[in-house]
């Protein structure tokens, strides 16, 4: 059998619960720097167009040339950010630059325009001299002095700032979710520590607790969740010291009833030896073999009775269909010789068929034991009657009836316990087996016997087995 590695369910935790977090946290940074790249270009980019403006405004027509005039003060205006460089290009509608850096790259083709602003803008980046920048182009209208057309203003700006905003906003971000997952993780590891702390409290216990004992376990998991967890250990605890209990007490019986009849037999062989007539050893052998008999018969039932204990759930879910009438005159009428060695009228009434789920070997051991019981009780030239009824319940009903001295209900109880015999009957013997057997069957089949008397002063047995 394969050993699983133990592991520590704290570790399993905070590892559910810490690697989601830590996932969420990578996911919001990468979420956030875009989102914080993307505020800042806006800012920037709003920026950008309100320079082209600025430099539209300052076209003008002289002698029927399209001419601007970008004074330093309005430039230096533009460069209030020390961290990046501007550049622009002024073309008249010919196309020609009438002003700025005649290299600055120019529009890309199919380069989308702007729906953010009311204007014949564009935004686009490009690389100049080494340096990524971010383009902004204006489509200025010039309809004066003879000039028609569309001029063109183009201003660039180095994208330091904006990455430089991006990554604050990044940092600021990161630092506060980072703040709250931590926090989180701290507090998660503070309550695991303090809601696992009983369960190592009872690991200990169950460590240092003895073999053999059977105590119930003490109440140390607070939560509802667990506490069905314990009732249901505590129970079975119960009822494997039931169980032990049983098997100990029956133990003890059984050697008991055992014991009894060897010493029987011992005593028996000691006096076939002792005596030299053979007349004496043939009486001896046959008191022997009577003994033999009702040992054999003793040692049946005492298995049955351990197997019967033994039974699990697996077990008892293997039943089948089976005609409790068919049962029941099968064992009347193998009792038969039973009944005339004392003259008694032993026989069946009821149902022609009834059909019940059942283990058959079971109920014919219940049957069985029944007849031998009233047998046995009742006295000469008495009346046994085995009947299969059907009740106003619809439930089968198993009954066996006799003439014999009958149990005193107060007696009741302790005639369906093993190896408890009653004295109302001195002339039989017995280990007191058999109602404890039937007893230990019906319970099986999820029923019980009861024991009433019978009109004719006798025993009533009844048994209420479920029909089909």
């Amino acid at each position: 059998m394969q050993t699983i590695k133990p592991q520590s369910l704290f570790g399993q935790l905070l590892l559910f619960l810490g690697l989601p977090l830590f996932i969420l946290w990578g996911f919001s940074a990468v979420s956030s720097y875009l989102s914080a790249m993307n505020a800042a270009t806006q800012a920037y980019d709003r920026t950008l167009l309100a320079s082209t403006r600025t430099v539209a405004e300052q076209l003008v027509v002289h002698d029927g040339k399209l001419d601007v005039d970008v004074p330093w003060v309005v430039l230096d205006s533009f460069e209030r950010n020390m961290n990046d460089r501007l550049y622009y290009k002024v073309t008249d509608t010919q196309g020609k630059v009438i002003s700025g850096y005649d290299d600055l790259p120019d529009m890309p083709e199919n380069t989308p325009g702007t729906e953010l602003y009311p204007a014949l803008a564009w935004f686009y980046n490009a690389t100049y001299r080494g340096q990524e920048l971010r383009v902004a182009r204006l489509l200025q209208p010039v309809n004066e002095g003879g000039v028609n057309g569309m001029a063109q203003i183009i201003v660039a700006e180095t994208v330091q700032s904006r990455y430089y905003l991006a990554v604050r906003l990044l940092a600021s971000a990161t630092l506060t979710q980072g703040g709250l997952v931590l926090l989180t993780l701290t507090l998660a590891w503070l309550l695991l520590r303090r809601v696992l702390k009983p369960m190592r409290q009872l690991s200990v216990q169950m460590v240092r607790r003895d073999p053999g004992d059977l105590t119930p376990l003490p109440d140390l998991l607070p939560w509802s969740e667990t506490r069905l967890l314990i009732v249901s250990f505590n129970r079975y605890i119960e009822s494997l010291r039931g169980v032990l209990a049983r098997q100990s007490r029956f133990s003890a019986d059984a050697s008991h009833q055992l014991r009894t009849p060897l010493t029987v037999l011992k005593t028996q062989a000691a006096v076939a030896l002792s005596s030299p007539d053979p007349m004496q050893w043939r009486e001896s052998l046959v008191a022997m073999q009577t003994t033999l008999d009702s040992t054999i018969h003793l040692t049946e039932r005492l298995l049955q009775l351990s197997r019967l204990s033994r039974l699990d759930q697996t077990e008892r879910q293997a039943m089948e269909l089976v005609d409790l009438v068919k049962i029941a005159q099968a064992c009347c009428f193998s009792s038969m010789a039973q009944a005339r060695s004392k003259n008694i009228d032993l026989g069946y009434e009821g149902l022609d068929e009834e059909w019940i789920t059942g283990e058959p070997v079971l109920l014919a051991e219940m049957c069985i034991n029944l007849l031998d019981n009233a047998l046995k009780y009742t006295p000469e030239n008495g009346v046994v009657t085995i009947r299969v009824t059907r009740d106003e319940t619809q439930f089968a009903c198993l009954e066996i009836e006799d003439s014999g001295p009958g149990i005193e209900s107060g007696l009741v109880r302790h005639a369906l316990m093993p190896f408890h015999r009653l004295d109302n009957s001195a002339a039989q013997s017995g280990a007191g087996i058999g109602l404890a057997l039937v007893n230990d069957i019906a319970r099986y089949h999820r029923t019980r016997p009861e024991l009433l008397r019978a009109e004719s002063g006798g025993l009533l047995v009844k048994i209420k087995l479920a029909a089909v």
